[in-house]
């Protein structure tokens, strides 16, 4: 098996909020063998974007449903190792570094804390105890194949594979709760965009901006340093934080 990683990169329609996501992968300070899969099923839209550790992949086509974009994701995926990425939040640049830690030993990872941001202020950090803050973990493909993917759903595709996973036999409990120190939390959960992904069959095509058809060449770019963010949220007096 090939042991780099690949980051999972589902899009549609967003490329401005794709841009960041990018960027979040460029800014990795890990050096093993990674790369950044994007997946487009925009049929009317063409990304482009030319990096030695970036796959873009355009269809052309709709994928049925979000469960089964994500197991084609995987089908593609270079690596054995996979981080899921999505396209409308902000990965730190420590965040495969501190995922390898753990999944070079065991199949499974997310850290269940993550940094939390709406209208563009990062609020706090919040616990996840459970199955949420699916685009925080990662897994194998020995993993993913064993529970036997994601279900061909448009909604909680990933809240049931999660579940799944628990109920696999070599699913380790001391994964779901390692936590990491507050200047190590890797994941920025964004709230209130008003962009949505579900693909065929749920009409929300009134909550997105109009999409610009064609070609559109990727600039990579954050809009703001959100690791300052960061720093300046931790240094904050302890009452002002969610930390538990």
């Amino acid at each position: 098996m090939n042991e780099g990683v690949s980051c999972l990169c589902l899009t549609y329609g967003r490329p401005a909020l794709l841009e960041e996501a990018v960027e979040s992968f460029i800014r990795q300070r890990w050096d093993g063998p990674k790369e950044l899969l994007v997946l487009n099923d925009h049929p009317e839209q063409q990304l482009l974007f030319e990096h030695e550790e970036v796959r873009v992949v355009n269809l052309g086509w709709r994928v049925p449903s979000l469960g089964g974009k994500r197991n084609l994701a995987v089908a593609l995926a270079a690596y054995e190792h996979l981080i899921v990425w999505d396209d409308d939040d902000i990965h730190l640049p420590w965040r495969i570094e501190e995922t390898m830690k753990v999944l070079n030993r065991q199949g499974y990872f997310k850290c269940p804390e993550v940094w939390m941001m709406e209208g563009g202020e990062l609020r706090g950090n919040f616990f996840d105890g459970d199955i949420y803050f699916h685009a925080a973990c990662a897994y194998t493909k020995r993993l993913f194949e064993q529970v036997g993917g994601y279900g061909w759903y448009n909604c909680g595709e990933d809240h049931d594979f999660e579940q799944r996973l628990r109920s696999n036999e070599t699913f380790s409990e001391s994964c779901r709760v390692t936590r990491l120190p507050l200047e190590r939390l890797y994941y920025i959960r964004r709230w209130g965009h008003g962009y949505y992904h579900a693909s065929e069959g749920v009409d929300l095509s009134h909550l997105n901006p109009e999409v610009e058809k064609g070609a559109y060449r990727l600039r990579p770019r954050w809009k703001t340093d959100y690791c300052k963010e960061v720093e300046r949220r931790i240094l904050q007096p302890p009452d002002a934080q969610t930390h538990p």
